[in-house]
C-alpha cells in the first residue's frame, strides 16, 4: 500500500514522508490536489480516501478515487453536507461509508492488534498538566500527531 498524504503546511507534508508516506501534496499550493493525486497514479486514481473536511473538498476526493474506489466520511471541519454527481458513483462503482464510533468488542480487538502490531501513536509534543494553556493553543495550531498531557 502506497499513502498519499495532503496537507497545507510543507513542514506536515515532511513529517509524513518521514513516516513513510509514499508522496505528499500540499492543498495550498496544489488546489487541484485530486488531479495532482490522479497524475501520482498515471491517471488511475486512489482506492481510498479519508475524507475530513465534506463540503467542496469531497468532491475533490470523489474524483481522486479509482474505479471501485472507497471513500471514508471520518470527521467534517467544513460544510456539514456533502452533494456528488451520480455518474461517477455508477461508473466506477464507488462505495462511500461514514465512519463512526464502535462497540466495546470492537474497541478491544483494535487494542489487541495495536499492541500485537506494536504500532505507536505519533507524537507531536508532550506537555506537564501546568502548560495546559500552550497545549491548546498548539492544538489550535493543527499538530501533527497527538498533543500529550501528562498528570504527573
Amino acid at each position: 500500500m502506497r499513502a498519499i498524504v495532503t496537507s497545507s503546511s510543507d513542514e506536515k507534508l515532511k513529517r509524513a514522508k518521514d513516516l513513510g508516506a509514499w508522496r505528499t501534496i500540499n492543498y495550498r499550493t496544489q488546489p487541484a490536489w485530486d488531479e495532482a493525486a490522479r497524475a501520482m497514479t498515471d491517471g488511475l486514481g486512489v482506492n481510498h480516501v479519508l475524507e475530513m473536511v465534506g463540503g467542496d473538498n469531497a468532491r475533490r476526493s470523489l474524483n481522486a478515487l479509482a474505479a471501485d474506489g472507497r471513500l471514508s466520511v471520518i470527521g467534517v471541519l467544513g460544510a456539514m453536507e456533502i452533494s456528488f454527481p451520480v455518474v461517477p458513483f455508477m461508473r466506477n462503482r464507488i462505495v462511500v461509508q461514514g465512519i463512526s464510533i464502535g462497540h466495546r468488542r470492537a474497541f478491544e480487538r483494535m487494542n489487541q492488534a495495536i499492541e500485537a502490531l506494536g504500532i505507536k501513536p505519533v507524537i507531536d509534543k508532550v506537555y506537564g498538566f501546568d502548560e495546559v494553556p500552550q497545549a491548546l493553543q498548539h492544538l489550535e495550531k493543527g499538530p501533527f500527531g497527538k498533543i500529550v498531557i501528562t498528570t504527573s
